[in-house]
């Protein structure tokens, strides 16, 4: 199996893993053989990557931090939650609680935790899918820093309404495929504050924590973010820690404005801003478990040959077990040979084919 980009699927390829519509709905399920027709269809609905069954490497297996369901019955929690907000409706965080609850609950079973991309669905309402995946990372590096389960719990919680401010926000701005006016900016950093009035309402419902953590998210260690220009310590552990999945999941994301960025570019600038505009030792812990690479993506090695990430490694998600396929010149490896790239500091990963 191969998660590769729609772009880079071709008519007769076979679909390795259900196609869910935004309302779990299966759109495709494993085993088509893909079409043009198909394909045009996807890419209508703005289908960024799928998985393909690929015989060369039928026993690699790609992980799937959160099963198809789990998310796609968050994202409808989410969605109703954020409708009724926008709509002026009385709303209740019960849901919300639980399906962090379920999530927190999914994630912390799996035998080894890296942070990656793989496996997380993709929506056509991007606030709601960076609001899922921002919950997903936050539990995962919450996880990391050994974090209880009901503080995971509640982080999640967070991460799920971190944007609520967000639905008080006229949505021409927030889907403008333009860069934002200083005005129309301005209104976008008074979602912070909106979310911790509507949060804060359900103090009975609902821990003060994830009311502030909505409430924190964009500020800064050194004092430079908003809405309150907070410092260091000022500033809540837990909106520190989701102020480092926040930004990881929006440059990581296609957003309406512009695409997305690499994974590297995304850990230059949280490395970069360590100390500065993000917490030191939540942010070091998050680099280190920070995925580079998945299973089943194609890479280029520093000696010209190609090879297929296998598995990551829990203590070195950037230097995977690795396949060789082809030497320099094009030549195929007969049989493959398997290689774990944190035993041979000689090879790196020069390049690679991202989804």
């Amino acid at each position: 199996m191969r998660q590769i980009r729609l772009t880079e699927v071709h008519p007769g390829m076979i679909l390795a893993r259900n196609l869910y519509s935004r309302k779990g709905h299966i759109l495709l399920a494993s085993g088509v053989r893909l079409t043009e027709v198909y394909l045009h269809k996807l890419r209508r609905l703005k289908v960024k990557t799928l998985f393909i069954h690929d015989e060369r490497y039928a026993d690699i297996a790609i992980p799937e931090y959160l099963s198809i369901e789990t998310q796609q019955r968050a994202f409808s929690i989410l969605s109703s939650t954020m409708e009724k907000i926008h709509n002026k409706e009385a709303f209740a965080i019960d849901s919300i609680s639980s399906i962090a609850s379920d999530i927190v609950e999914e994630l912390i079973i799996q035998p080894s935790i890296s942070i990656q991309l793989t496996g997380i669905a993709t929506h056509d309402d991007y606030t709601l899918d960076h609001s899922l995946n921002c919950a997903i990372y936050a539990a995962l590096l919450a996880h990391s820093c050994s974090f209880s389960i009901p503080q995971i719990k509640e982080i999640t919680c967070g991460a799920l309404l971190h944007d609520v401010g967000k639905m008080k926000v006229d949505k021409k701005i927030i889907n403008k495929p333009d860069r934002l006016t200083e005005k129309e900016f301005g209104i976008i950093k008074e979602h912070p504050q909106s979310g911790f009035n509507l949060l804060l309402n359900k103090r009975w419902e609902l821990s003060s924590l994830v009311a502030h953590m909505a409430w924190q998210h964009h500020e800064k260690i050194d004092g430079t973010g908003y809405p309150r220009g907070l410092q260091g310590e000022e500033i809540l552990n837990y909106a520190r820690l989701l102020a480092i999945t926040d930004v990881y999941e929006a440059i990581t994301g296609c957003r309406p404005y512009r695409k997305a960025m690499k994974l590297e570019e995304a850990y230059d600038i949280i490395h970069s801003g360590l100390g500065t505009a993000f917490d030191e030792h939540f942010g070091k812990i998050f680099l280190s478990k920070m995925a580079l690479y998945f299973p089943g993506m194609e890479v280029l090695l520093n000696t010209g040959e190609k090879a297929i990430v296998v598995s990551l490694l829990e203590n070195t998600p950037r230097q995977p077990m690795i396949r060789l396929i082809a030497y320099p010149d094009g030549t195929a490896y007969s049989p493959p040979i398997e290689i774990n790239l944190a035993e041979n500091p000689h090879l790196s990963i020069v390049s690679a084919s991202h989804i």
